[in-house]
């Protein structure tokens, strides 16, 4: 093969990932897009159904469960059958899990469709960061990664800016367009999906041995205590950030006089610096590919949620915007290379999959420790902001021992 031939090979090596980079978030979008699709709507759908905001509330929650069952499984099953048809099954679930609540006229059978669209939820959250670790060599990971690490962000302020192109305030039902939009989305994105990922081989296996392939995968993802670390650090970054993601609003009304509207957008800015700095994250991927200096990296960004966490329930009115980008930005490293670095924490990237299950596992564990938080945010916020200060550090501190674990002074190993 001439120069130019292997030049050419090169780039189309490089488009054919570029374009699996980009389902695979496209994917995670689509899939938030039906997660949230019930808080664009749950005015209009909680008036056309009969029921209370708790009741309704539960629409989310389903989804949640249901996918925190799954992670861990989800990243087995991609190393077994390999992220396409796993993502693809997900995919399924989704739009068929919209279509079906489209029709629905009861909470009931709601509910029960929007556990379907759980499992879209609980796959595609370990499918997609599986197929951008296996399109990318690992020194390529970082935007692809960054832009992933956003996927709740970009999915959420889209279906809010797309639920204004369906929804009739003045006609209850009208929630039923958005579920058969993100349907009709859903199923679309399914269709492209499966004629254009690609994926290496994955390993064969004979009658019955399925399941031994299965646990063998989470085995060795279980037992790589750099995963576990890695993703220890995972949850105490989002036990501060989803607190702060989900009560800001309230702190910003009760302790601060703002109105609901003017908390939420105030709020919406922190949404808008993180998704920002990790595109800014990315950038500076590309430049820093050592193992060593992703690690450092890592406990630097937990080190910034500290200082941010630490000024989260006790701004003025005078500090919020500058709070809000600023805080943002500091608040999106951390998710950005904590992805890049996952993949390479088992002892085999045939085990990357499960390693992304179990760093996705931990992380939804933290939004359990959401009620906790609000109580101590009522009643002692000066023990809550050094409380997440503690947290944040502790994560900071784990992160460095990464570097014992991993051998970072070795570059990141190229494909």
């Amino acid at each position: 093969m001439g120069v130019s031939d292997r030049g050419a090979a090169r780039r189309s090596a490089r488009r054919s990932s570029t374009l699996m980079g980009v389902l695979a978030i496209a994917a995670g979008i689509v899939i938030v897009m039906n997660l949230f699709k019930v808080s664009a709507s749950l005015s209009l759908l909680t008036a056309d159904l009969g029921i209370g905001a708790s009741a309704g509330s539960w629409l989310v929650t389903v989804c949640t469960v249901v996918a925190v069952v799954l992670v861990l499984p989800a990243g087995g099953l991609a190393d077994r059958f390999g992220p396409k048809r796993v993502g693809l099954f997900g995919l399924a679930c989704a739009a068929l899990g919209s279509a079906v609540g489209a029709l629905c006229t009861d909470i009931g059978p709601l509910l029960a469709s929007r556990a379907l669209e759980g499992v879209g939820y609980g796959l595609t959250g370990v499918v997609s960061p599986a197929i951008i670790a296996e399109a990318f060599p690992p020194e390529r990971r970082g935007i692809p990664m960054a832009v992933w690490s956003c996927w709740m962000d970009l999915g959420m302020l889209a279906v809010l800016n797309v639920a204004n192109l369906v929804i009739d305030p003045a006609v209850a039902s009208s929630w039923k367009g958005l579920w058969w939009l993100c349907a009709a989305l859903t199923a679309g994105l399914a269709a492209v999906y499966a004629l254009a990922v690609r994926e290496g081989p994955r390993p064969e296996a004979g009658a019955g041995a399925g399941e031994s392939v299965l646990l063998t995968s989470l085995a060795g993802a279980l037992k790589s205590p750099a995963t576990w670390v890695v993703s220890s650090v995972f949850l105490l970054y989002n036990v501060g950030v989803l607190s702060l993601l989900t009560l800001a609003p309230l702190y910003c009304q009760t302790q601060l006089g703002l109105g609901a509207a003017e908390a939420n957008s105030y709020t919406s800015l922190l949404t808008i610096g993180m998704i920002s700095g990790a595109f800014a994250t990315g950038l500076v991927l590309v430049r820093v590919r050592t193992l060593r200096g992703r690690i450092m990296l890592l406990a630097a960004s937990m080190a910034l949620a500290a200082a941010v966490l630490g000024g989260a329930y006790v701004y003025t009115v005078d500090q919020i915007v500058p709070f809000m980008l600023l805080g943002g930005l500091a608040l999106s490293i951390m998710p950005a290379v904590g992805f890049t670095i996952v993949p390479e924490t088992p002892a085999s990237p045939a085990f990357a999959g499960a390693a992304i299950g179990l760093f996705m596992l931990m992380g939804n564990l933290a939004g359990f420790g959401t009620p906790l938080i609000g109580g101590l945010m009522e009643s002692a916020p000066a023990v809550l902001s050094a409380t997440l200060v503690a947290v944040s550090l502790t994560g900071a501190a784990l992160s460095l021992l990464l570097l014992r674990l991993m051998g970072g002074s070795a570059p990141a190993q190229g494909a």
